[in-house]
């Protein structure tokens, strides 16, 4: 088998045609505080130290990212705490943020819990309860 040259994932970056919105929905829904915002670029760390960003594309960043591009072709996963409280705390902020959840966690088969979460943006989120104890998903 060949050595993976891949160490770790380390960051996201998504693009945006409203930063400073974006930041307060995820700092709302997940209750994490931005290490850096501003109206162009907002990055969160979370405690894995993986860090997810959001920015507005201009300049010659605009000829590589497209912030009204479909976000229907994947997920990403975040491993959460407690799904259920994070699913709860969602679906009060309906009046607030145009999100859209997919129905309460379900019970998988290889022992995680999850639900999808779609964001404002139309980026699309796994939100899991995995049962290791570093909240990574366990091998199957």
């Amino acid at each position: 088998m060949a050595t993976s040259m891949i160490r770790a994932a380390s960051h996201l970056v998504l693009a945006t045609g409203d930063v400073p919105a974006i930041t307060r929905f995820v700092a709302e829904a997940f209750g994490l505080t931005p290490a850096f915002e501003n109206d162009m670029f907002s990055e969160f760390v979370l405690p894995s130290r993986f860090r997810i960003a959001f920015f507005k594309p201009v300049g010659p960043s605009a000829q590589s990212f497209d912030e009204t591009a479909s976000r229907r072709a994947g997920a990403v996963g975040l491993t959460v705490q407690d799904v259920d409280a994070t699913f709860a705390r969602l679906d009060t902020m309906h009046g607030a943020f145009a999100h859209h959840l997919s129905g309460p966690p379900k019970e998988h088969p290889w022992g995680e819990k999850s639900f999808l979460l779609t964001d404002p943006d139309g980026n699309r989120w796994e939100i899991t309860q995995a049962s290791s104890s570093d909240g990574l998903l366990v091998d199957r």
